[in-house]
């Protein structure tokens, strides 16, 4: 059990990505995505400015709560540029330069190794800006979130939106559901399905600043460059799988429609909401009756005998700063007063030391409204006892 709860403080951080970074359009596998994540734990930046991630090969096996060694030889094919498929040097992004409105292809790990158990990744120094030393401009993530996440659509879906909507909760300065929406093949671009392949028309009209999407996927089609070309495909195997999953596993409550032109469907429009957090219930102080009972002997002792202390500590539920606001009225108040134990219990009771009621004032040196003599005295104090 303690073992589970140091796991689980280990993987509750964050991290910060910035928007550009999550926004921008290309592709990665999501243990990529996920080691970039964890990566963000440890980082330095070199003397040729990349970033460099240091992980340990402990702390792998405690973020992905991995007991083989089959992680071990995940990671060493994802940094090996001779393996077949998608390796760390995929990862690869389109990102549009504000100043000159081009869009730059940037391959995002530029060196990684997997030695004596530490993975090192070397991110390409064109990032740099985009990766350390955020002061704006970024969104924070829950590492647990993305480690949680299989897809990495999922993944992708998870950044992209919880920094819209964590940018229009600043904005609207109101919490809630909040609703996005994307064209069809801009969301596709985003999520890696379909890419550019270095084909020039496709990265011209991207540049553009109202690009023609539909151009864009008929040139992608054209090229076989989009993966779900049919809606029902693309929501069947990304979109529904992937709400499902940020549902189950994130802090984000996610749903969507479809926006139709017609018959065609023309984009996607999400709703997201921040789920509740369970606030954990306040735990009561544990009382240790006989210590204060110690500091009330030194505080009352000259007053009250110890029979009377414990009444008094049971009256105040052993708040000793009730007790000692009672105490210092009772000391300062300008009547007499005959029966103190009655007296700072109804004071500890009805708070006359803060005003919350008016205190009993004796009349011809008695403790309340009547007459103070000795046929009286015992039924009076009986009375005030009884309260």
């Amino acid at each position: 059990m303690a073992d589970k709860k140091r796991e689980q403080l280990i993987v509750s951080r964050s991290y910060k990505k910035s928007n550009e970074l999550i926004n921008a359009m290309g592709k990665g596998t999501a243990l990529s995505q996920k080691l970039f994540a964890i990566g963000m734990q440890n980082i330095t930046v070199d003397n040729t400015n990349n970033v460099v991630a240091t992980i340990y090969g402990s702390e792998l096996r405690k973020m992905f709560k991995s007991t083989s060694g089959s992680l071990y030889e995940h990671i060493e094919a994802l940094c090996d540029r001779q393996v077949k498929g998608q390796t760390i040097f995929d990862w690869n992004l389109l990102m549009k330069d504000k100043e000159n409105g081009k869009i730059e292809a940037h391959q995002v790990v530029t060196d990684a190794s997997f030695k004596d158990g530490t993975l090192t990744l070397r991110y390409n120094n064109s990032l740099t800006d985009k990766i350390v030393n955020l002061q704006k401009n970024y969104t924070v993530l829950s590492l647990a979130d993305t480690l949680s996440l299989k897809s990495v659509y999922s993944l992708r879906l998870y950044e992209m939106l919880k920094s819209a909507y964590d940018y229009k909760k600043y904005l609207t300065k109101e919490p809630g559901e909040q609703a996005f929406e994307y064209n069809l093949t801009e969301l596709k671009l985003e999520l890696g399905i379909i890419t550019s392949g270095g084909v020039k028309e496709i990265k011209n009209e991207l540049e553009k600043e109202l690009p023609d999407y539909d151009k864009i996927e008929a040139l992608a089609d054209k090229n076989d460059l989009n993966k779900y070309k049919e809606y029902k495909i693309f929501n069947r195997n990304v979109l529904s799988k992937a709400k499902d999953e940020l549902n189950k596993k994130t802090s984000l409550e996610v749903d969507y429609e479809p926006i139709k032109c017609g018959r065609k469907t023309a984009g996607i429009r999400f709703f997201v909401n921040q789920k509740e957090s369970a606030v954990p219930k306040e735990k009561m102080p544990v009382i240790n009756k006989d210590e204060i009972l110690d500091e009330l002997m030194d505080l009352l002792h000259d007053d009250f005998k110890f029979k009377e202390i414990r009444e008094i500590a049971e009256a105040a539920e052993y708040d000793l700063e009730k007790v000692r606001n009672a105490y210092n009225y009772m000391l300062t108040y300008d009547k007499t007063i005959d029966v103190p134990i009655a007296f700072i219990k109804e004071c500890i009771k009805n708070e006359y030391y803060a005003n919350k009621a008016k205190p009993m004032y004796p009349k011809k040196n008695t403790f309340n409204s009547f007459e103070q003599n000795q046929d009286n005295f015992e039924e009076l104090e009986k009375l005030l006892l009884d309260n």
